[in-house]
């Protein structure tokens, strides 16, 4: 019979022997691979659909929750046997976490390399930062934005998470050290009052360092502000092994924590669905406070005198529990091809289920083919029996193989040319803003070399926009010399209203306002409300002009568009500038990423704008 701790086979990434510890311990713990699958469920959801799973990204807290309880859980069971050894620690998980996932790394750098070649040809960087532990702050130092999911673009941008749970596991030997010296030279009590004021002190970090309108990259991948759940998950598993749990409680008592689990579902339910990364009180409370839920619900699944963990452990949970981490790993690189290739519009029905089965299959076949190399299947003790298996595994990987060859040459021959678009686009960024900066206080000639083509002056234009507006700000005030910029990286259109407000009591708002929003995420529903009331707030006296936009490998592109026709037939005093349209048509505009224009395609920017407003006047 499957083992009951399978959930630990998961994206936190335990070994057969930790399960093995747990089970010895004493104390039977069903349903974990049920909250496994309530975590992977909302991460996956989240990333097929984000404009309706707003909040499917909680699951990763669920995911550090059980980490952390599963860690000082089999640390304890494995210390009163004398068996906690370092070294094998180190080897088992390095066992568990590293073939899954440089198999999935090298098939799929080599499917791209065939099908979206652009995305992959400066992947190495990316690529050492996941397989060294630092792919969290690779992401931060890249600015990339998980909600919106444009700067660097890549099938591997879910990985930071893996990256804040290799660190903790290097980091675990010196916490649990300290919780044992602390135990022996007081009392285990000590120990976990010590991770609890960790964990609180911790929990702190992300409000304190929250600021209304900054980019969330920061607070969302740093290991110092989510840690936490992974401090508190470990005093929850220092609790559960020192305390024998009770295998029978008064019926009322059962009904009534049954009633509070079932309330805890609905309010998780509820979070995914509704809690929008980008809102304020995600940083400054709700992230803290679901993460007290799920060391509730994780609680009451291990207390063996309530019903929840044997309902959490049907048998379809426990698979999904059990190849939780081959789904977390595989999800991301099947949803982003699917989405940049565009194959959803050729088969509009029943693409998720496809993809859905597909990162099933590549799951089931990632971890046989993991178990063949590190011996974590078990095969039959009949020799012939066991080589027929092994044949059966190895055959099925064949088609497969080519790929993963394919997927080391592409990494070995990774190209640096899309890391300079970067850089040099980060310079002009650097160089804009420092000039928006002083468009404050002075008037700010434009040099001679960024001149690139004669028009009529226009009168005083409000320009407010994300890094595309940005790159091209001082093109934009090259054709537009009596113009104010107010232009942010990762900026999206819930920040149009304040811009706006701020614009008006510096009596630089005017006549004619041009906005360049809906790269960093959707216009329609869940902002829908931010862009009708900024446009409000403009009034119907003011010309606006908006810019289409162009981010072909988000599922926002389109329908930001076509919402922003039905703005434009709504609101007569708004016009479109389709430098979607325009930038199609000339793709020697873009720079290495597909979104952002290079110099000649921030000339082509600003002049579009420029026409489109003369046109009007």
């Amino acid at each position: 019979m499957e083992n009951d701790y399978t959930a630990a086979k998961g994206a936190a990434s335990y070994t057969d022997n930790d399960i093995k510890a747990m089970k010895n311990g004493g104390n039977r713990i069903s349903g974990l691979d049920g909250l496994r699958t309530l975590a992977i469920t909302g991460v996956t959801l989240f990333h097929m659909f984000p404009q309706t799973i707003r909040g499917g990204w909680l699951g990763v807290s669920l995911f550090f929750v059980l980490t952390g309880f599963l860690l000082a859980y089999t640390g304890e069971k494995g210390r009163e046997k004398c068996s906690f050894s370092l070294i094998s620690y180190g080897w088992k998980r390095i066992k568990r976490i590293y073939p899954s996932l440089i198999i999935m790394i090298l098939l799929t750098v080599g499917v791209y390399s065939f099908f979206a070649p652009d995305i992959i040809k400066a992947v190495r960087p990316e690529v050492l930062s996941v397989l060294l532990g630092f792919n969290n702050w690779w992401q931060i130092g890249q600015n990339a934005d998980y909600f919106t999911r444009i700067a660097s673009q890549s099938p591997f941008t879910h990985l930071w998470f893996l990256g804040i749970e290799i660190q903790y596991y290097l980091l675990w030997p010196l916490l649990y050290g300290l919780y044992i010296g602390i135990s022996k030279l007081l009392n285990s009590k000590a120990g976990t009052v010590f991770f609890l004021l960790a964990g609180l002190g911790a929990m702190a970090v992300m409000p304190y360092d929250f600021s209304e309108g900054m980019n969330m990259t920061r607070l969302y991948y740093g290991t110092d502000t989510r840690i936490y759940a992974l401090l508190l998950g470990a005093v929850l598993g220092f609790c559960i092994s020192h305390k024998p749990m009770e295998t029978t409680c008064s019926p009322w008592k059962k009904k009534i924590l049954s009633f509070l689990y079932g309330a805890a579902l609905l309010v998780t339910g509820a979070g995914y669905l509704l809690l929008d990364g980008q809102l304020s009180m995600v940083y400054e409370w709700a992230m803290a406070a679901y993460t007290v839920l799920f060391l509730l619900l994780l609680a009451w699944t291990a207390d063996p005198s309530l019903p929840m963990g044997k309902l959490m452990d049907n048998p379809l949970f426990r698979w999904i529990g059990k190849y939780s981490y081959g789904l977390f790993l595989w999800q991301y690189p099947v949803i982003f091809l699917f989405r940049y290739m565009k194959w959803e519009d050729a088969m509009p029905y029943g693409m998720e289920i496809l993809e859905i089965a597909l990162m099933a299959l590549l799951a089931l076949w990632t971890e046989l083919l993991a178990g063949l190399f590190t011996g974590h299947i078990h095969f039959s003790f009949h020799p012939r029996k066991t080589v027929i298996q092994a044949a059966a595994i190895l055959l099925i990987s064949l088609p497969a193989f080519p790929f993963m060859a394919y997927g080391c040459r592409g990494i070995w021959n990774s190209a640096d040319s899309r890391v300079s678009d970067m850089g040099e686009m980060k310079e002009r960024f650097a160089e804009n803003e420092k000039m928006l900066e002083a468009q404050q206080v002075e008037a700010i000639p434009v040099p001679e070399e960024t001149k690139t083509q004669s028009r009529p002056a226009l009168d005083h234009v409000a320009c407010m926009g994300d890094s595309v507006m940005l790159g091209s700000a001082m093109a934009l005030r090259d054709v537009l010399p009596d113009c104010y910029i107010d232009a942010k990286v990762s900026r999206y259109v819930g920040a149009g209203l304040d811009i706006a407000r701020q614009m008006d009591q510096m009596g630089v708002l005017g006549n004619t306002v041009v906005i360049s929003l809906g790269t960093n995420g959707p216009l329609d529903g869940q902002y829908e409300g931010q862009t009708k009331g900024l446009l409000d707030y403009l009034g119907p006296d003011r010309h606006i002009f908006w810019v289409t936009v162009h981010c072909p490998a988000t599922g926002w592109q389109d329908s930001n568009n076509a919402y922003l026709r039905k703005i434009a037939a709504e609101y007569p005093n708004v016009t479109l500038v389709d430098w979607q349209g325009e930038v199609t048509k000339h793709p020697e505009w873009l720079g290495g990423d597909d979104i952002h224009p290079n110099n000649e395609g921030t000339a082509a920017y600003a002049g579009l704008i420029h026409d489109a407003i003369a046109a009007k006047m």
